[in-house]
C-alpha cells in the first residue's frame, strides 16, 4: 500500500513538472520566436530637433528615413506608429507631402503613408508637434529643473544614426557629453534593435516659465508578492501533491499568464488619444554628415562594395568615421544643399550625407480646437508596424521593463517611447550621478 502510494506521489511530481515546463515553454515560445525572426525594417536616420518654449513646452520636429527590407512577413509598409513622449502635446502637424494623415493615439502616433513600400525602398518622412509636461522641478538640485528625454526605439530593428538637436539656449547642464553646433547641443547614437539613448538637460528655474502642475510626476515604485508552501512527509498522499500542483499553478503559472495577457491587452492599443490644434511655422534646416569608408574590409580583407556600409563578406563594418559638419567647413558647400548623398572630393571613399529638415517655430493664435481621432484601422491580413510610448508624465517602471518580450506595444512612463513592427517601453529615471562630472556652460557668445 505503501510502494503504491509512493508511486501516486511520484507520479504526480512527474507530471507537475511537464506541465510547469509546458506552460512556460508556451509562454516564452513568441518572445522567442520575435527575437530570432529578421529584420524587416531598418532606420537609416532618426533625427529631432527640440526646442524649449518660453512656456517650458517643447517645439519638436521628428524626421525618419524609414527603410524596407522584407516585404513579405507583415507586407508593404504602408503606416507606421511613432511613439512620442506622452499625451501632452498639440499641433501635430506633417511636414513632408508623403504623409496622408495622421491619427493621434495619445502616447503615439499613427502615421499614414501616402502608398505602399516594398522592399529595397526607403520612405522620409517628417512631422512636428508642440509636447508639454515634460520637466521636473528640483528633482536633483534645489533651483534646477531637468528634462529628461528617450527617444522613440524599435525593438525590431536597428536606428544607424540617431541625432537630437536640442536648444542650448540658458541651459547650464547636460548628459551624456555631446557636440555644440549653431547654438544646438548634438547628442548622437548608433542604436541596435531594442536599445534606448536618454539625455538630460538642466535649466536655472528662472530660465522659462516652469509650473509645478504643468511638470512631469516622479511616479512610484511597484511591489511584489510571495507565497509560502508547506513540506510534506513520506505519508503525505497522491491529494497532498495534486494539492502542491494547484498552488503552483495559481501562483506562478497562472499570474505569468495574466501579465501576458495584460502586456497583449496595452498592446492593442484601445485607446485613441486626441490633440489639440496651434498654428507653427517651419524654418528649413540642413543636416550634413560626412561618412569615410574603408577601402578595403579590416575584417577579411576584401574591398569595398558601393552602397554597403557593411562588408557583403563578413559583416564587418565599411565605415572608418562619420561626423556632422558645419556649412562653412565644407568645400563647395552650395552642391550639398539637396536631401541625398554625394561624393566628396576627389578621394572616392568619402561622402557627405545631406538631410533637409524643418524647424518648428511656434507661435500662440490666442485658439484652441478641439481634436478627435483621425482614420480607422487598417483592415487586412498584412500586420501593421506598431510601436508603444512612454512618458515622464507618469511612471511604470517595474512593469513596462517586463513587457519588453511583447509582440506589439505599450504605454509606459518616462518621455520616452517605443515603436517600430513591434516594441514595448520601459521608465528609465535619470540617476544623482547626473551632477557628478557634468559640464556646465559659462558663458556663450
Amino acid at each position: 500500500m505503501r510502494n503504491e502510494a509512493k508511486k501516486h506521489k511520484f507520479l504526480a511530481l512527474f507530471l507537475a513538472v511537464v506541465v510547469a515546463v509546458f506552460c512556460l515553454s508556451f509562454i516564452a515560445a513568441p518572445a522567442m520566436s520575435v527575437k530570432a525572426a529578421d529584420p524587416t525594417d531598418e532606420i537609416e536616420n532618426f533625427y529631432i530637433i527640440v526646442d524649449v518654449q518660453e512656456d517650458a513646452s517643447l517645439a519638436m520636429t521628428y524626421h525618419i528615413d524609414w527603410k524596407v527590407l522584407d516585404d513579405t512577413a507583415y507586407g508593404p509598409l504602408e503606416w507606421v506608429d511613432i511613439g512620442v513622449p506622452n499625451k501632452n502635446h498639440t499641433g501635430v502637424t506633417a511636414q513632408t507631402e508623403n504623409i496622408s494623415r495622421i491619427e493621434d493615439k495619445g502616447s503615439s502616433l499613427h502615421i499614414y503613408l501616402d502608398r505602399s513600400y516594398y522592399a529595397g525602398e526607403e520612405v522620409s518622412f517628417e512631422f512636428s508637434f508642440l509636447q508639454d509636461n515634460m520637466y521636473q522641478i528640483g528633482r536633483y538640485v534645489e533651483g534646477e529643473t531637468v528634462y529628461i528625454y528617450t527617444p522613440a526605439w524599435f525593438d525590431g530593428m536597428e536606428v544607424k544614426n540617431l541625432s537630437i538637436f536640442w536648444n542650448a539656449d540658458k541651459a547650464g547642464a547636460w548628459q551624456p557629453d555631446c557636440l555644440e553646433m549653431d547654438g544646438y547641443l548634438v547628442f548622437g547614437a548608433s542604436l541596435k534593435a531594442g536599445e534606448r539613448y536618454t539625455i538630460t538637460v538642466a535649466y536655472p528655474n528662472d530660465a522659462f516659465s516652469f509650473s509645478e502642475d504643468r511638470q512631469a510626476s516622479t511616479g512610484s515604485g511597484s511591489g511584489s508578492g510571495s507565497y509560502t508552501n508547506g513540506g510534506t512527509d513520506s505519508s503525505s498522499d497522491f491529494w497532498s501533491v495534486i494539492g502542491g500542483l494547484f498552488v503552483l499553478i495559481v501562483f506562478f503559472v497562472l499570474p505569468i499568464v495574466f501579465l501576458v495577457k495584460f502586456v497583449r491587452w496595452i498592446a492593442s492599443g484601445a485607446a485613441f488619444g486626441s490633440a489639440d490644434v496651434s498654428e507653427t511655422r517651419t524654418e528649413k534646416k540642413i543636416i550634413r554628415t560626412r561618412i569615410e569608408y574603408y577601402e578595403n574590409c579590416p575584417g577579411c580583407g576584401a574591398g569595398r562594395v558601393e552602397g554597403k556600409d557593411e562588408c557583403p563578406y563578413c559583416g564587418h563594418t565599411m565605415i572608418k568615421s562619420k561626423e556632422i559638419v558645419e556649412e562653412k567647413d565644407l568645400v563647395k558647400p552650395e552642391a550639398y544643399r539637396k536631401t541625398g548623398t554625394y561624393r566628396y572630393g576627389d578621394s572616392p571613399n568619402t561622402y557627405i550625407n545631406v538631410n533637409v529638415i524643418n524647424v518648428p517655430v511656434s507661435y500662440s493664435t490666442g485658439r484652441r480646437h478641439s481634436g478627435r481621432p483621425g482614420g480607422s484601422r487598417r483592415s487586412g491580413s498584412s500586420r501593421p508596424r506598431s510601436s508603444c510610448a512612454s512618458s515622464c508624465a507618469s511612471s511604470c517602471a517595474s512593469s513596462c521593463a517586463s513587457s519588453c518580450a511583447c509582440a506589439s506595444s505599450c504605454a509606459c512612463a518616462c518621455a520616452c517611447a517605443s515603436s517600430g513592427r513591434a516594441g514595448c517601453s520601459v521608465k528609465e529615471f535619470f540617476k544623482d550621478s547626473i551632477h557628478r562630472g557634468r559640464l556646465r556652460i559659462e558663458s556663450r557668445e
